[in-house]
């Protein structure tokens, strides 16, 4: 399938894409949108790439740019080492700490995974998972996918044509939640506008 001859470049249209993501998917705990720094954080990637994304200024090569998937691990275990607090201390995971939840790992052989020298086993990725309370995918998603998926949504969604019908599917999806959020906002609103001229009228 192929978009028409005016359709928006893959730049802006992960852009238009994304942005609409940010606008309908909120997380319950937040009571607000994610913030670009939020979803880098969340998926292992910097910021400045979401932004990017975001207004549509990487080159199409960018957007969805190749990935070592041999450094990755160590690339978004670094990540996690610099973002994570531990719950027991209050600061930013040691690897000595993370060592100690593994059982039988040593700070060094963690080292190394961090760094890339060393990779890891499927038991010990899952393990260093569980550590950290993240997904196993976490650490092999390429970064546009992994973007996608913090809206529980496929890369294929921000990429794919614009007559594709599981785009058309997905885009529709998105605009009703938004447009009944509005709805419920303009209840909302209504509601207090009329409490408000009512306790005008009756002081009392």
């Amino acid at each position: 399938m192929t978009d028409g001859p005016r359709a928006p470049t893959l730049p802006v249209r992960v852009a238009e894409r994304l942005n609409l993501l940010f606008e309908v998917i909120r997380p319950r705990a937040l009571g607000r949108s994610w913030t670009s720094q939020e979803v880098a954080d969340r998926c292992g990637v910097s910021a400045d790439y979401v932004e990017a994304l975001r207004v549509g200024t990487l080159a199409p090569d960018e957007v969805d740019p190749d990935v070592d998937a041999n450094l990755l691990f160590a690339q978004r275990l670094d990540h996690l080492f610099r973002t994570r607090v531990s719950p027991a201390t209050g600061k930013l995971m040691t690897q000595s700490e993370v060592a100690a939840a593994l059982g039988g790992t040593s700070k060094q052989h963690v080292g190394n995974l961090r760094s890339g020298r060393n990779n890891p086993s499927i038991v010990l990725a899952q393990q260093v998972a569980e550590v950290f309370a993240v997904e196993i995918s976490y650490f092999s998603a390429p970064p546009l996918a992994a973007v996608a998926a913090c809206f529980g949504h496929s890369k294929d969604f921000l990429v794919g044509h614009d007559d594709d019908p599981s785009v058309v599917q997905a885009l529709a999806n998105l605009r009703l939640l938004r447009a009944m959020a509005d709805k419920r906002l303009r209840h909302v609103v209504g509601r207090l506008v009329d409490e408000y001229e009512a306790s005008r009228r009756d002081p009392s």
